[in-house]
């Protein structure tokens, strides 16, 4: 079944549930039925009108286009370091938040740690699996760069925190590693 289809079937079940049908059996929902409640049958409604607009649109959900990341000196002044080591998610997170938009695109954890890299406080080891992954440097480690071995449901993975004083690198320097790229 083709999303396209998927959509067409949800919207289906939206109207039915709207008109106090079960969708499945095709019987009347009773009167006391959670499901046979006024406002949610708004809600189906609404729901219904929604996937109409979307299947209308080939199936496509619109999206605004984010503006790339941008941050004045006065706003980089106003992020907080956090006295324990954080992965650079949450640094990223960190940024974003003290420029208050969703507008924006999040950095790049990536692009950071690529100029980490270029920079030689990160190089690239090959694993057992033919892959590689980054680690810090002994310049890194004493930039404040450790890494912690961490368990996902697709395996081990080794996980880089930044300290305060990596953090305060980062911030120090987030004007050129903006434009690095």
């Amino acid at each position: 079944m083709t999303e396209l289809e998927t959509m067409q079937r949800a919207k289906m079940y939206m109207d039915k549930l709207a008109q106090g049908i079960d969708p499945i059996s095709g019987l009347e929902l009773p009167e006391d039925s959670a499901l046979n409640n006024v406002r949610l049958a708004r809600c189906f409604f609404y729901v219904s009108g929604i996937l109409d607009q979307v299947i209308r649109n080939g199936g496509q959900v619109g999206t605004v286009e984010k503006a790339e990341f941008s941050i004045t000196p006065e706003q980089l002044a106003m992020v907080q370091i956090s006295p324990y080591p954080i992965r650079i998610t949450e640094f990223t997170d960190a940024l974003l938040h003290v420029v208050g938009t969703n507008a924006m695109k999040k950095p790049s954890a990536v692009k950071i740690n690529n100029w980490l890299e270029q920079q030689g406080f990160l190089v690239k080891e090959p694993t057992s699996d033919g892959k590689s992954r980054r680690v810090p440097t002994a310049a890194g480690r004493n930039l404040g760069l450790t890494t912690q071995l961490r368990q996902s449901r697709d395996g081990e993975y080794l996980a880089i925190y930044y300290n305060a004083n990596a953090q305060r690198f980062l911030l120090d320097n987030l004007f050129a590693i903006l434009q690095s790229f």
